[in-house]
């Protein structure tokens, strides 16, 4: 009988509602993201580190918070049971070396697909929702082969469809282990946003972060950190992806979720400068 009475207790929806903060100054962390690992459950705090986190029923698994610039904390799942809402990140000490680097000889050159059609428009979106939380922190990105090592100048997406009066990514790179993205490789929180609906190329400056890539594959992704929309119907964008035979596109629904690979290639590419090849 108490089975019977306390199964639908079990299933009931779960909401977290709180704060991630720096466990050193206390001052919020904005876009920090917060998922379950293996699992489409996340979202991303807002610019005051707020964030609302929807579960189908009482979390069973340990929750997850990251931020750039800072360590990772996993929450055990009695934890938020018990009521714990406010969470702190420590931020990672970074020593920069007193050293001048001085640059080989460059050329420009382009990484990723720059084309405006494909075959597929890659939809995202929240079409009817009051609210979008549960969708924040979804990944769409490509893998990218340097022939050398190379200086990023400025990343560009094709936003083919786009209803949002305003769209805000973050983006990152990760080393490509076993296929899949590894190790993350920024240490600084390098954002593109967009506003009043905007459409085409949408561009964003990196030749001020000094980012360096070496002759080795590396994945770029552009992660989904907020929009802003009043009307709830008709809210999406889309990135054109065109087929192809090599597995090089990757998607994931938040920060913790298992990775997807695609056999395309996503209207998405880096402007670089590569260093020349002087044999």
């Amino acid at each position: 009988m108490l089975c019977i009475l306390s199964s639908p207790l079990l299933a009931q929806a779960f909401t977290l509602e709180g704060q991630v903060r720096n466990a050193r100054t206390n001052q919020p962390v904005p876009f920090a993201t917060l998922g379950i690992i293996g699992r489409n459950i996340g979202t991303v705090a807002d610019e005051e580190g707020r964030y609302i986190l929807r579960f189908p029923a009482a979390p069973t698994d340990s929750l997850v918070i990251t931020s750039v610039g800072f360590f990772r904390a996993a929450v055990s799942p009695q934890a938020l049971l018990n009521g714990q809402r406010e969470f702190a990140l420590l931020p990672l000490e970074q020593a920069l070396p007193d050293v001048v680097v001085e640059r080989k000889p460059v050329h420009p050159a382009l990484l990723g697909r720059n084309k405006e059609k494909g075959d597929v428009l890659w939809t995202a979106g929240s079409s009817g929702k009051e609210t979008v939380d549960d969708e924040w922190g979804w990944e769409l990105g490509t893998v990218l082969m340097p022939k050398h090592p190379a200086y990023l100048d400025a990343l560009h997406v094709y936003l083919a469809t786009n209803t949002y009066e305003q769209l805000r990514f973050r983006l990152n790179l990760y080393t490509l282990e076993n296929g899949r993205p590894g190790r993350t490789l920024l240490s600084q929180d390098i954002q593109l946003t967009t506003t009043n609906r905007q459409r085409g190329w949408i561009q964003l400056d990196l030749s001020s972060y000094d980012i360096r890539l070496e002759a080795q594959p590396v994945v770029a992704t552009i992660q989904w950190l907020q929009s802003e929309k009043t009307e709830p119907w008709d809210k999406y964008f889309s990135i054109p992806v065109l087929r192809q035979s090599k597995q090089t596109m990757v998607e994931r629904e938040n920060s913790q979720a298992v990775w997807s690979i695609h056999a395309m290639q996503p209207s998405l590419y880096f402007t670089v400068l590569m260093e020349v090849d002087k044999r």
